[in-house]
């Protein structure tokens, strides 16, 4: 039995060439050495501050060497990163550092001076001076952190369910829950991640996913750890920007959720460019059809194409199938990456024989330790140490399993699990609204995309979807806004009162 376990820093840093690049911006790159330095700034920055190991800390910030440096500074110091997006809503800030009462904030500037007043009373760290922050404990700019501030002491070895991460995803509450990711579980999945991509030094990676995202944290992970290269770009809004770097740059791997693939393969010079040192591409974040997995090997033929699928609370992967089964078990997930058991149950908690449905339930050391301050849902997911994932799907008779759909009420836009019910919630607020669902439904660049069905208060309908559009675009991050907006003058119920969304699902053609 393992008494204790190394802090994920010192896992993916210790022993290090300092001199080799470990990321790579379009404008400027880091050593190996600068994100040691740094990080021992960060960490002793958190510790004079005085606060306890355990304590929480809210990241907040796009993909950048401020944030990998936080990123691990925080772990290091015995504390537990809250990792959320830059662009994350007011409320659901609010609500993070409420349920975590996190005292300290990292946030890059410019999400210093937006959301500002909602920091106040803590102390705040930044990647740059910003003007006066309401009543903020204390303000301290990242470039400022000098050598007179390492820390004499980090910690090195860990009890074994120590928190390093709090990642917060959508729940079936409508408010975000945050996974309670240990030390141990991540270095689990990486060491498994490396061990099915074959990851070395020399591999150098190109990532556009965001390093909030467990998927994007998973890059730096497994190439930190291996002494590799990850090369960050943001712009993927610009695809051929995109490819033309991995060229230059002489990426060995690209990872993606399906709307990454989707635009490649259909709305860029993916298949007109000769990629010489791209040995891999791995998939996961989403069902990516089995056409644009066709399309993806066709473009890429000297490439190995790697469909992955996981979950938050798995802390990044649970599966993966070897691309040279891509064609004989094209559209499967595969099976359990090494250290992770897959089993798909039926009911009764029986394995399910070929062509029947069940429920995929996981085990290994990299399932997380449930949520923060849930208890209800940690037990509904989380039994005797396994995973039971809302996943429905079946296995074929050489064990390779193939999802079918979801059993819980989400969506997976973009890569990221959304919450039906926290977008219902929103629309109600619009005042000519008595009722609302949504569904989902397919979309080349989403993955998944939101249908709402509304009903009105009023007869007149006149220009309503319109408004409802206006409303929602004021409201809601883009990815969450509705593809289509159906009016009706009543919800189908059941006899209990509940929504039927499978009638939604299939009565309605789309609007």
């Amino acid at each position: 039995m393992i008494s204790t376990v190394m802090n994920v820093r010192d896992y993916l840093l210790a022993g290090q060439d300092p001199l080799r690049i470990a990321l790579r911006f379009p404008q400027t790159c880091h050593s190996y050495g600068a994100l040691t330095t740094h990080t021992d700034h960060v960490a002793a920055y958190l510790l004079r501050r005085g606060i306890r190991k355990g304590d929480r800390v809210l990241l907040i910030g796009d993909n950048s060497f401020f944030w990998v440096a936080c990123y691990l500074g925080i772990m290091q110091a015995g504390l537990v990163c809250v990792p959320i997006a830059a662009s994350s809503q007011s409320r659901d800030i609010e609500y993070v550092l409420e349920t975590t009462e996190a005292p300290i904030v990292c946030a890059q500037g410019s999400v210093a001076i937006a959301q500002g007043a909602r920091f106040s009373g803590r102390h705040l760290l930044t990647d740059k001076v910003v003007p006066p922050v309401g009543q903020t404990a204390s303000q301290q700019d990242f470039s400022s952190l000098g050598a007179d501030t390492i820390a004499t002491h980090g910690y090195t070895s860990l009890e074994p369910n120590d928190l390093a991460a709090l990642v917060f995803t959508s729940g079936s509450t409508g408010h975000p829950r945050g996974v309670m990711v240990s030390h141990a579980n991540i270095i689990a999945n990486t060491d498994s991640i490396i061990s099915c991509l074959s990851l070395t030094e020399r591999d150098r990676i190109m990532a556009v996913l965001p390093f909030h995202y467990c998927y994007g944290a998973s890059l730096l992970h497994t190439h930190l750890h291996m002494g590799g290269e990850v090369v960050v770009d943001s712009r993927f809004m610009y695809p051929e920007t995109v490819i033309q770097r991995m060229i230059d740059t002489r990426c060995t791997g690209f990872a993606g959720v399906p709307s990454h693939f989707q635009i490649l393969l259909r709305n860029s010079s993916l298949r007109k460019k000769q990629f010489p040192d791209l040995r891999y591409v791995q998939q996961a974040g989403g069902n990516l059809a089995p056409t644009f997995i066709r399309e993806l090997k066709e473009a890429l033929p000297n490439t190995q194409v790697f469909i992955m699928y996981g979950q938050t609370e798995a802390t990044a992967r649970l599966s993966y199938l070897p691309p040279e089964f891509l064609g004989s078990k094209l559209g499967s997930i595969g099976k359990g990456i090494p250290g992770v058991t897959l089993r798909v149950l039926n009911d009764e908690g029986r394995e399910v024989r070929p062509g029947e449905v069940g429920e995929i339930v996981a085990e290994g050391a990299n399932v997380t330790l449930g949520y923060w301050r849930a208890p209800q849902e940690s037990e509904e997911m989380f039994k005797n140490g396994a995973l039971y994932t809302g996943d429905l799907a079946k296995v074929d008779e050489d064990g390779f399993i193939y999802i079918v759909d979801r059993a819980k009420d989400f969506l997976k836009c973009r890569g990221e699990k959304v919450s039906c019910r926290q977008i219902e919630e929103v629309l109600l607020e619009f005042d000519e609204l008595v009722e609302a669902a949504v569904i989902g439904i397919p979309d080349d660049v989403l993955g998944e995309a939101v249908k709402a069905f509304v009903v009105p208060r009023a007869r007149e309908t006149n220009g309503l979807k319109e408004r409802v559009a206006s409303f929602c675009k004021n409201r809601m991050p883009p990815h969450h806004l509705p593809k289509q907006i159906f009016v009706l003058p009543s919800l189908p119920k059941s006899s209990s009162g509940k929504v039927m969304k499978t009638t939604l699902k299939g009565t309605y053609e789309p609007a």
